[in-house]
């Protein structure tokens, strides 16, 4: 009996200390990893406070370059023009919260290492005063699908990221076209901004009209051709508002500066005409050109009742460079005639 408790004593304090060393590399394993690996410099790469961020440098190995820069409260793309509005949340949402999802074996760390070197992209956010916050290697898609390869600037420890409540891969919201950056609002005024507007519709030109606004809401309306006979009626006060107000809501479909019709398309008559100028004295002119439905052969598609089918866009050159395109749903709201202001 006494050696046959003096063996359970000695199994029961072999088990203790086996739960105890246990216990102590369960401790050992998580905290280590994260005061060595996750909590360090080296796989820290969200910044947390995005009202802090002011530069937000993109740069790929074929030297291309993208940079976002905030002015005066507005982003703006390379330095020429306003960031779409939505595009730049996602990026912010993206270095804000981005985080380590988990550590690639050791095993594939040298491939990591080529992949991103070879076609990773730099990513550089800074704080309004130009102090570099983060710099780190964007790279391409664990196997998993979700997660994506990432690496400080000076280390050589790569970690696979993701973020909360996105999935799909984070190196797709570090794109580098910046005509995909580019805010996409036609008339990015204020109301209050504008001093004249008008639509010119070279086919009806009696219906063709010029607002200007006086003072703060005190508009008049004309003819916008001196010839066309000027309507007598009263206007109604609000009408002129109204239609001012829809302009910044108006967004287009795409850029295409690059379109190889675009010099046979401007010189087409167009559907109409719209001017803009700002109290800056600035002007603004888009010329609106139908985008008439055919096949691939070129023939004018028609209805059952053989009727050319409605338009549906428009192509859009404008006196800033640019030519786009844009649905006519959205914009018909705009498309007054002069008799619509009347009572």
């Amino acid at each position: 009996m006494p050696a046959q408790r003096n063996l359970m004593k000695r199994n029961l304090t072999l088990l203790l200390v086996m739960l105890a060393l246990a216990g102590g590399a369960w401790w050992a394993s998580n905290n280590l990893n994260k005061s060595t690996t996750l909590s360090d410099y080296e796989g820290s790469f969200a910044v947390p406070d995005t009202t802090m961020i002011g530069h937000v440098h993109v740069l790929n190995r074929n030297g291309k370059s993208l940079r976002l820069d905030r002015k005066n409260g507005q982003w703006v793309v390379n330095d020429t023009y306003r960031v779409e509005p939505r595009v730049m949340e996602e990026m912010l949402e993206t270095v804000s919260q981005i985080e380590v999802k988990y550590i690639p074996p050791a095993s594939m760390i040298p491939n990591i290492i080529k992949s991103l070197g070879a076609h990773g992209r730099r990513v550089e956010v800074s704080d309004l005063k130009g102090n570099i916050l983060k710099t780190y290697y964007v790279g391409g898609v664990a196997p998993e699908g979700t997660g994506t390869y990432v690496m400080m600037e000076g280390s050589d420890q790569p970690f696979v990221v993701s973020m909360k409540y996105f999935h799909g891969s984070v190196s797709a919201r570090f794109f580098m076209d910046e005509k995909d950056w580019r805010d996409k609002s036609l008339f990015p005024m204020k109301v209050d901004d504008i001093v004249s507007f008008g639509i010119e519709y070279p086919r009806h030109r009696d219906k063709s009209f010029v607002i200007e606004q006086k003072s703060s809401n005190d508009f008049t309306v004309k003819p916008f051709y001196d010839l066309s006979p000027v309507i007598n009626g009263k206007i109604n006060p609000d009408r002129p508002a109204e239609l001012l107000n829809r302009l910044n809501t108006l967004r287009i479909e795409g850029f295409e500066n690059d379109n190889p019709e675009r010099d046979s398309i401007s010189r087409t008559l167009p559907f109409c005409v719209i001017y803009v100028t700002t109290r800056d004295s600035t002007e603004r002119i888009t010329t609106f050109h139908s985008i008439i439905p055919h096949d691939l052969d070129g023939a004018i598609l028609l209805d059952q009742m053989g009727r050319p089918l409605p338009i549906e866009r428009y192509h859009v050159n404008s006196n800033w460079g640019d030519f786009m395109m844009v649905q006519h749903h959205p914009f018909s709201r705009i498309f007054w005639s002069y008799d619509m202001f009347f009572k």
